[in-house]
């Protein structure tokens, strides 16, 4: 395992789970931000150790998310749409 297939795993599970949460209607949280910004890190900027790590725990994280989302996220209500929507 590379750096570059935990990157691209870790994207195409970002993308996947915040699909997830338009369809499920939940609000993101902060750790679809935090795995935005580690998407950013450029892949030789440290130890691959490290940063396959990151790669894998928040993949774990937005699994475990994805699964509990009716737990872990809030609904969207009315409240939250703009008045024209």
């Amino acid at each position: 395992m590379t750096v570059g297939i935990t990157f691209t795993i870790l994207l195409i599970t970002q993308a996947l789970h915040l699909l997830h949460h338009r369809i499920a209607k939940r609000h993101i949280s902060f750790v679809e931000g935090i795995a935005a910004i580690v998407l950013c890190i450029p892949l030789d900027s440290g130890p691959a150790w490290l940063l396959m790590g990151a790669h894998l725990s928040l993949v774990a994280i937005q699994i475990v998310g994805s699964v509990a989302i009716d737990r872990l996220s809030p609904t969207w209500d009315a409240s939250d749409r703009p008045p024209n929507a």
